[in-house]
């Protein structure tokens, strides 16, 4: 119990507070009555010293000696009853104890001793008796989560339910790997990880294994718990303040949450190492569609370095070694699935990578140029396939078909896009590769709500050779009603009808586009 929670709550209400008003927060552990001559060898650290003043020295220097004395012991504060053997506390003490921050509380007479001992220990007891049953709740609550949950954010609902403060969990680069509040912000998330770190690691930023209170980037301060892995910091669980103080409880509560969410974050590490020995298997099932996304596989998946939400490109880098690869042809594979590894992790990327016969698959953040690691892992006799941007689970699949469709026509020594070969494939009579055009270049100009006006004006410009009169005319439009619509057509498709290749490819499709219509 606090000595101004005390002042505020119990008989020590009458007392005056006449030094130390600094120092109100120190705890006390037990209330002691002492009228020794060598009071000092009585007393003990937080204790709150009742004293009637009969022994207390009258000389100043002898006040300041004693003062200093009962400060270095580190009570929580000194009550003296006044005025029968004391009117008030020497001003060479009360000066003395406030440059030694220590509390010097003046008592009327007419208050009994036993009354302040039986009220202030009473409800010493009975906080203590409160903490230990918070405590119960909360080792049960946090044990609960540990053996049942099976993803993070059963770990900060626990933390929600035990404290009633919001918890959120976030990996060392501040992804969200689970908030008991649905509404928190992922990005926030990110900068305020980013703003620590700027001057050191998160290892450096959290030295200890205490909680540790962030106020910096934040509109609320927050008690910030590492979660560490052989030493090194891997993420943090945060608890969310309103006022910004945190009680002791709450700091072991969260250190205790870490341990678990450590505990948690090994086991998942153990299952995406063993994934790996097994053959990058969570990568294939992304890139098969064989991936369940469960909670506890999704979370896995972001461990590993996967976003959901996060755009990419599905790569394939196809070895120039025959099936079955032979021993030398495995040793090749394995050191360009290496170089591929290194250099995803030289530009920030988490390798998500899997290997099969002579392929070697790897996720690409859209941000990220594939030519940059195309040039670090380029042999002779090698090829490379790169998909359309995808986001998802779905999507991941969708990019595997993609550099699958491109395999027949991938070029030793090269890098294919997926776009770049669309158009001669679909010139080639490739059914896929035409319904691919017409979705990339007709279908888009769609709409519901207001019918297929853009896609009528493709139709008719390339049935009219572009030629914006004749267009208009056909139309039954006004020219520049046509211009307004060429506009948006060019921006939608990402094209330019001054291209001679963008005009020609669009042509085309209108024209698979008519005939597919036309069978229907």
């Amino acid at each position: 119990m606090k000595l101004d929670a005390a002042i505020g709550s119990t008989v020590l209400r009458e007392a005056t507070v006449v030094a130390g008003e600094t120092a109100m927060d120190r705890e006390i552990t037990w209330v002691h009555i002492v009228d020794h001559p060598e009071i000092t060898n009585w007393l003990k650290p937080g204790e709150l010293l009742l004293t009637t003043g009969y022994n207390w020295p009258v000389d100043d220097e002898e006040c300041r000696v004693m003062v200093r004395r009962l400060s270095e012991i580190g009570l929580a504060g000194v009550v003296l009853a006044v005025p029968h053997f004391r009117e008030h506390f020497t001003q060479a003490a009360i000066d003395e104890a406030n440059r030694c921050d220590l509390p010097l509380l003046e008592l009327p007479w007419e208050i009994q001793f036993s009354e302040i001992m039986h009220d202030v220990l009473a409800r010493i007891i009975n906080i203590q008796a409160e903490t230990i049953r918070r405590s119960d709740h909360i080792h049960r609550t946090l044990t609960e989560a540990a053996l049942e949950g099976n993803n993070l954010e059963g770990l900060a609902k626990a933390l929600k339910s035990a404290l009633d403060k919001h918890a959120t969990v976030v990996s060392a680069d501040g992804t969200v790997l689970g908030a008991s509040d649905p509404a928190v912000d992922a990005l926030a998330e990110r900068a305020l990880i980013k703003k620590i770190t700027e001057l050191d690691s998160l290892t450096g930023c959290f030295d200890t294994t205490t909680a540790k209170v962030v106020t910096q980037g934040v509109q609320r301060p927050r008690l910030g718990g590492a979660i560490r892995l052989r030493g090194e910091v891997v993420g943090i669980v945060w608890l969310h303040g309103e006022e910004g103080a945190f009680e002791e409880l709450e700091s072991r509560a969260l250190e205790h949450a870490s341990v678990i969410a450590a505990l948690h974050l090994a086991y998942q590490r153990q299952l995406s190492d063993q994934e790996t020995r097994l053959g990058y298997a969570f990568v294939a099932g992304l890139l098969e569609g064989k991936f369940s996304a469960t909670p506890s596989a999704i979370e896995r998946a972001q461990v590993s370095g996967w976003g959901e939400n996060r755009d990419y490109r599905v790569c394939l880098v196809l070895l120039n070694e025959p099936i079955p690869l032979s021993v030398e042809g495995f040793n090749r594979r394995s050191r360009i699935a290496e170089r591929i590894a290194q250099s995803m992790q030289g530009m920030g990327i988490a390798p998500l990578m899997s290997v099969s016969l002579n392929q070697v698959s790897f996720l690409l953040p859209a941000e990220n140029a594939p030519d940059a690691i195309w040039r670090s892992v380029r042999t002779e006799g090698s090829a490379m396939a790169v998909s359309r941007v995808h986001k998802g689970v779905t999507g991941m699949a969708q990019g595997a078909e993609d550099v699958l469709a491109l395999l027949p026509l991938l070029k030793p020594g090269k890098l294919h896009d997926f776009d770049e070969v669309l158009f001669p494939r679909a010139l080639m009579g490739d059914s896929d590769a035409r319904r691919l055009l017409m979705e990339k270049l007709i279908e888009p100009l769609g709409n519901p709500k207001r019918g297929n006006a853009l896609i009528d004006t493709v139709l008719t410009l390339a049935r009219e050779g572009f030629q914006l009169l004749n267009t208009a005319k056909a139309l039954d439009i006004h020219i520049s009603t046509l211009r307004y619509r060429v506009e948006r057509i060019e921006s939608m498709l990402n094209i330019s009808l001054d291209n001679p290749d963008d005009k020609f490819k669009l042509q085309v499709a209108a024209q698979m586009y008519v005939l597919a219509t036309d069978d229907k």
